[in-house]
């Protein structure tokens, strides 16, 4: 079946779901907006920059190139990604940012409409980017394949309304402008889910949360996630020995991750010099409640991913007591680097985690979080063995695993809402 992905950024999930496509020989177009390109205008641009400044730029761009398809399959379409981009380093507060958001979103959705749906057989698409394409491919008999990485907006709505209710320290100036969009926001997912055909979730805690809401459960494809290419092999750290146990959070530090728990626990832990956590990421709660971060805590924020990787490399666990993620592909990173974690049950992810590899509490509680990290400190060779379950897990689920699985639930998927789909499975 003929397809067209449509998708505004470049996230290593999108790219292997459009990879999924072209392996199976069915690919027409991958349509997204900025990607640099490593032999294009740009990079030789770079190359004549001074070294230092040459490499930081070079490191930055790389994060927006595509891999994973072939170049002439890519249409770039870059204009309202980089007005977005100017609109992030120029102003303060989130508010221009999620303006240009909402407008590149909308742009780029009426353009796919305007240009691919009628040339193609299937159109695939990310939530809130593809309501006009599904109109009007609707209108054609074309078929719509919608993929939700995210949890039910309402469900999470509703949890975050409770957070910053129990916790006053969580408000901030913004909250009235993100409050009066939802409603809007949530009707256009919403319909977007009732003109898709087949929907790819990343995780069966993603489905049931649609399908809770009010969503056909048969329309739904659950294909867990995959982690990057693993280490070659996990190398033993002393367990005790006078070291401190090394606790490692990775991603934004905000209401939805949980900060505002791991902060509580930290506390409830009162680990003193037995332990530390370093936190990666950027800092998305306001001031006032870092004051409760106390000893034994290091914000590094933003950092690149090589230096990150690095960072697992020397850390016990990771922890990531997320109150709404759909999968949180920092787990299999972890894993990948011969990592054990600690996550919620409101993890996508989670179901990826044995007793082998890390361990599971409850969101929202932050004395079950304290209590996995004591179990930690009082347990270091166990701790330290769940390395080898860790690399063993992301071993066993490859991207090249989920390409495979995806394009062999997509067939039936397909066929269940009435076409004929010709997909063949990449060997």
């Amino acid at each position: 079946m003929r397809s067209v992905f449509a998708y505004p950024g470049n996230m290593a999930d999108a790219q292997n779901n459009a990879r999924a496509i072209m392996e199976a020989g069915c690919l027409d177009a991958f349509v997204t907006t900025f990607v640099y390109r490593r032999d294009g205008r740009i990079a030789k641009m770079i190359d004549r920059l001074p070294r230092g400044a040459g490499d930081r730029m070079r490191r930055q761009l790389s994060r927006r190139s595509v891999d994973e398809i072939d170049a002439d399959l890519v249409h770039a379409y870059p204009t309202w990604e980089l007005l977005r981009t100017l609109a992030m380093r120029m102003t303060r507060g989130p508010i221009a940012a999620d303006m240009a958001w909402d407008r590149l979103s909308h742009n780029f959705d009426r353009l796919v409409a305007r240009r691919y749906v009628e040339r193609t057989e299937a159109i695939h698409s990310y939530e809130y980017t593809a309501r006009d394409g599904f109109r009007r491919a609707k209108s054609h008999g074309v078929a719509r394949v919608l993929y939700l990485p995210s949890l039910d907006s309402r469900r999470f709505e509703e949890i975050r309304r409770r957070e910053r209710a129990e916790w006053p320290e969580l408000a901030g100036p913004y909250d009235g402008y993100f409050d009066r969009k939802f409603t809007e926001r949530y009707d256009r997912r919403c319909e977007e889910i009732d003109l898709a055909d087949v929907i790819v979730t990343n995780s069966t805690l993603t489905a049931r949360s649609h399908v809770d809401a009010g969503a056909r459960a048969e329309k739904f494809l659950a294909v867990p996630l995959a982690a990057p290419p693993t280490i070659d092999a996990v190398r033993d750290r002393p367990a005790g020995a006078g070291e401190p146990l090394k606790v490692i959070w990775a991603g934004s530090f905000s209401l939805r991750k949980g900060a505002h728990y791991m902060l509580q626990a930290w506390g409830h832990l009162n680990a003193g010099r037995a332990a530390h956590l370093d936190i990666y990421g950027a800092i998305a709660v306001p001031e006032r409640l870092l004051a409760r971060a106390g000893s034994g805590v290091t914000f590094h924020g933003s950092v690149a991913r090589p230096e990150l990787f690095r960072a697992f490399g020397a850390a016990d666990v990771l922890v990531f007591p997320t109150l709404s993620d759909g999968f949180g592909m920092v787990v299999t990173e972890a894993m990948a680097h011969g990592l054990p974690v600690i996550a919620t049950t409101e993890a996508g992810a989670a179901d990826l985690v044995t007793p082998e590899s890390g361990l599971i509490v409850p969101a929202a509680n932050a004395q079950a979080l304290a209590d996995a990290l004591q179990w930690c400190l009082d347990n270091r060779l166990a701790l330290s063995a769940m390395r080898h379950g860790a690399l063993a897990t992301a071993r066993q689920r490859q991207w090249a695993d989920y390409r495979r699985e995806l394009v062999a639930g997509l067939g039936p998927a397909l066929a269940r809402a009435g076409y004929a789909p010709r997909f063949e499975c990449p060997a």
